[in-house]
C-alpha cells in the first residue's frame, strides 16, 4: 500500500510537471526569448520580467520555458532514434545467434569499453557544433545499451517452451519476434528509456555547456549556462535558473524510472512465479 502511494505521488508530480511545461509554452512568446533589447539588459526581477533579463535584455523566464522545448523535444527525438536502432539489433542478435550475434556483440564490447560521455565528446567534436549534430553523436553511442539489454532478454526467452512450440508449428520468425519476444522486452526497455531520458538531457546540456552542442542565441538550458558563466557573480540568477530546471527535470524522470521499474519489472517477476 505504501509502495503504491509513493508511485501515485511520483506519477502525479510527473504529470503536473508536464502540464506546467506544456501549458507555459502557450503563455510566453518565442520572440521574448530570442529578440535583443539592449536597453533592458540585466534588469532585476519585476512584474514585467519575473526572473529579470540577461545581458542582451531577453526575458530569462521566457528563455527557460522556450528552452524546455529545445531540451525536452530534442532529448525525446534522440531517445526514439536510439530505441529504433538498438532494440531491433538486440532482437536480431538474440534470436538468430551465430555470426550475426558475434559481430554485434564485438561492436558492443568495443563501444562499451570506453566511458560513454568521453566517447560522446570525441564524437561530437567531429561535427560542426549544433544541437542536431549532438543528437547524431549521442545516438551513435547510446544504442549499444539497448541492444545489449534486448539481446540478454531475448536469449533468456529462446529456451522456453512457447518459443519452441511456435517454431515447431512453423510460425514465421517475424511473427514470433513481434508477438511473443518483443512484449517480453518492452517493459525493461520502457524503464531504461525513462531513466535514460534524464541522462540524455544531462548529456545535451553538458555538451552544450562545453560549446559543442546548441549555439547562441538558442535558449537550450546548457547553452544558457554557458552564456551566463561570465556573470556568475554579478547576476547569479542567470545560471541558477537553468541549472535548477536541469536538476529538477532529471530528478523527476529518474524517480519515474524507479517507480516504473518497481511496478513493471517486479509485477512481471511475480506473475512469472
Amino acid at each position: 500500500m505504501i509502495q503504491r502511494n509513493k508511485s501515485n505521488i511520483v506519477y502525479a508530480i510527473f504529470f503536473c510537471y508536464l502540464v506546467i511545461i506544456i501549458g507555459a509554452q502557450f503563455v510566453v512568446s518565442t520572440n521574448d526569448a530570442i529578440d535583443v533589447h539592449l536597453s533592458q539588459t540585466f534588469e532585476a526581477p519585476s512584474l514585467q520580467h519575473w526572473l529579470g533579463t540577461d545581458d542582451y535584455g531577453r526575458d530569462v523566464l521566457s528563455r527557460v520555458i522556450i528552452g524546455s522545448r529545445y531540451t525536452l523535444v530534442v532529448s525525446l527525438i534522440t531517445l526514439v532514434l536510439v530505441v529504433i536502432i538498438g532494440v531491433p539489433l538486440g532482437l536480431i542478435a538474440g534470436y538468430l545467434n551465430g555470426w550475426t550475434d558475434k559481430v554485434i556483440m564485438r561492436l558492443l564490447d568495443i563501444g562499451l569499453s570506453i566511458p560513454e560521455f568521453v566517447l560522446m565528446i570525441a564524437m561530437a567534436s567531429f561535427f560542426k557544433p549544433s544541437i542536431w549534430n549532438l543528437v547524431i553523436a549521442i545516438t551513435l553511442i547510446k544504442w549499444m545499451n539497448y541492444t545489449r539489454l534486448t539481446r540478454a532478454i531475448v536469449n533468456g526467452e529462446m529456451g522456453k517452451s512457447y518459443i519452441k512450440m511456435a517454431k515447431l508449428f512453423g510460425v514465421p520468425n517475424y511473427m514470433i519476434i513481434w508477438k511473443h519476444v518483443l512484449p517480453k522486452v518492452m517493459p525493461s526497455i520502457l524503464v531504461l528509456m525513462t531513466v535514460d531520458f534524464g541522462k540524455i538531457i544531462l548529456y545535451i546540456s553538458s555538451l552544450s555547456f562545453l560549446g559543442i552542442g546548441a549555439q547562441p542565441p538558442s535558449p537550450e538550458w546548457g547553452a544558457m549556462l554557458n552564456a551566463s558563466r561570465s556573470f556568475m557573480e554579478s547576476n547569479p540568477l542567470l545560471m541558477i535558473v537553468p541549472a535548477l530546471m536541469i536538476t529538477i527535470t532529471i530528478l523527476i524522470f529518474n524517480l519515474v524510472g524507479d517507480r516504473l521499474r518497481d511496478n513493471l519489472l517486479n509485477g512481471k517477476r511475480e506473475s512469472n512465479e
